[in-house]
């Protein structure tokens, strides 16, 4: 952003006359620019879709998106980005939506948008895609007969059970309206927004479900962005659009779930609107132990938040008394979302954000507050050299440690980056394990959101990687690892039946390890809700204690593993 300047300073400093000159260059950049009101932009040509990955024989991750039967790309509508809006590309959603036990897939599009895109007038928008897992390593496209296509500009997408009544719900961010699917149980949905009172009709970004209030009902947060004005060309960037603090932000919303099907807006009263900020994405969890979910909002170019919950449903922002506001630099450089997980197994969870610029491995203390180790654990120098959008924390060798996925991608050009798999050494500090992964690591890949899932349920984590203007990844884990591991599938009664904001402490073979079942919100979708422990060489948990929202404390002992196991609340 600061050749075109810099350069012009040279000018001027040569020839005074030469001012005229540099003048026009910025007025030239400036209406010809994408972004502004200057000459139209050709209709929009589709972007190439990348290949098959062909795997090798000791390739730990396989593309089988093809050989899975999932055929979808994300409709894309400009020959490049032409603006902050489009650079965001769509998500996805894991969830099991007709309870056979098999995670299914849920895509989000985008299409056109007037003032955003730059599409031939009349494109038609294409659906989202609901893909059913068919438990034999292949998907069925069930859109259609489920009812859930949705309508306007797609971004993201989360899923719970609202109602406790023991199927799956869907609720779909749009920029405009955004759409609560209630499922029916019977493979279809009903779009329900109106009445619930959830449309949010801002530029919506990310939401997470969570029971705010400890009533065993799921309340809805919905993170919006920013208002966009295409018009708007006071910026000074020839190759790129107009940054983040171009535009008025949005205020985030919380709806309350009264238990009747229908949410109330408590934004103003709970304290989690705080002006100014313009959202990425939004995750929950209990950040210090006391049972209370705590809200963490990742912000673009504006300092994260962190909102305590008292326990009621009424926040206080605390990012910055915490330490999860700024990057280790001291900047708020532009976040795309966090992943929550013990990472150096002191049993307090850590929150990795990956962000255009410098990342952050915040490390977490029993006060509540947090260290920023992005240098110390290795990743400031793994990560430095990309834009990280999409990150998640996962044990994908089942080694009883997390490691970490990173989609990456360009912001403001149609090129693909290469993902990252990085490995935790046990302590919290991580190495680059590319080769151990295969030759979708050294893809070139227009990645947006990384999801975490077991979609055939043998125990080693899969992950699904949407793209921008591109088809989505099914990466296979067919890694020998040679270790177990056990997977708890919660259901709460008293509790919200989903059992988000439990907290789980498994002890195998001495070693003790942490989790928190939550809902697995991350950049514009939602994980595998189940929670996913790997037991190293042991084949058994010696202990599992679960501490329900509800207040219940629940003692598994000498527990099998290699396999998924429902806990019911007690």
């Amino acid at each position: 952003m600061t050749r075109l300047p810099g350069l012009i300073g040279k000018i001027v400093s040569t020839c005074g006359l030469c001012l005229l000159v540099a003048l026009a260059v910025i007025l030239l950049v400036r209406v010809g620019h994408p972004g502004g009101p200057g000459p139209a932009v050709p209709a929009a040509a589709a972007p190439a879709v990348l290949p098959p990955i062909a795997a090798g024989p000791a390739d730990v991750f396989e593309d089988v998106t093809a050989k899975a039967g999932i055929q979808f790309t994300h409709q894309f509508c400009d020959t490049r980005i032409a603006n902050i809006i489009e650079s965001n590309g769509a998500g996805a959603v894991i969830f099991d939506y007709d309870n056979d036990g098999l995670m299914d897939i849920y895509l989000v599009n985008s299409g056109p948008l007037a003032g955003v895109t730059h599409a031939t007038p009349g494109t038609v928008r294409q659906p989202n895609r609901l893909y059913h897992n068919r438990g034999d390593g292949t998907f069925e496209d069930v859109t259609e007969k489920a009812g859930v296509a949705g309508a306007g500009y797609g971004v993201a997408a989360v899923a719970a059970d609202y109602d406790n009544d023991g199927h799956t719900d869907l609720y779909v961010v749009n920029i405009g309206r955004s759409i609560l699917y209630h499922n029916r149980g019977d493979g279809t949905f009903e779009d329900v927004t109106d009445k619930a009172g959830v449309a949010n009709n801002g530029t919506g970004i990310g939401a997470v479900f969570v029971d705010v209030d400890g009533d065993g009902k799921l309340d809805l947060f919905v993170a919006n962005y920013l208002t966009f004005n295409p018009n708007y060309n006071l910026y000074f960037n020839p190759d790129a659009y107009p940054g983040p603090l171009s535009y008025p932000s949005e205020l985030n919303r919380l709806y309350r779930n009264r238990g009747d099907g229908t949410f109330e807006d408590v934004s103003a009263r709970a304290g989690i609107q705080i002006p100014g900020h313009r959202a990425m994405s939004v995750c929950a969890f209990d950040v210090n132990g006391d049972g209370k979910p705590a809200i963490y909002v990742s912000n673009d170019a504006t300092p994260n938040l962190l909102l305590l919950n008292d326990g009621k449903g009424h926040f206080q922002e605390t990012g910055v008394q915490a330490g999860v506001a700024f990057n280790a630099l001291g900047e708020a450089a532009g976040s795309m979302t966090a992943a929550i997980g013990d990472c150096n197994g002191d049993l307090i969870p850590d929150i990795l954000v990956s962000r255009l610029g410098y990342g952050s491995l915040y490390m977490g203390s029993r006060q509540g507050t947090f260290e920023d180790r992005m240098m110390v654990s290795g990743l400031g120098a793994l990560t430095a050299q990309f834009v990280g959008w999409g990150c998640s924390l996962l044990d994908y060798d089942n080694d009883g440690d997390l490691d970490i996925f990173i989609a990456n991608g360009d912001a403001h050009h149609l090129v693909g980056w290469e993902s990252l798999l990085l490995e935790n050494t046990g302590s919290g500090k991580f190495v680059d394990a590319a080769d151990k992964g295969g030759a979708y690591f050294r893809a070139k890949v227009r990645g947006r959101g990384s999801y975490v899932l077991d979609y055939d349920n043998d125990g080693r984590l899969d992950i699904l990687v949407t793209t921008l203007g591109d088809r989505p990844i099914l990466l296979h884990n067919r890694g020998a690892f040679g270790n177990h591991w056990l997977t708890l599938d919660l259901q709460g009664t008293r509790s919200n039946r989903d059992g988000f904001g439990s907290r789980i402490t498994l002890t195998a073979a001495g070693k003790r390890q942490y989790a928190e079942a939550r809902c697995p919100a991350a950049f514009l979708g939602q994980s595998d809700r189940r929670v996913h422990f790997g037991l190293g060489a042991s084949r058994r948990a010696d202990r599992i204690e679960i501490h329900w929202p509800s207040g219940t404390t629940q003692v598994l002992q000498d527990v099998a593993g290699d396999r998924i196991l429902r806990v019911k609340e007690p």
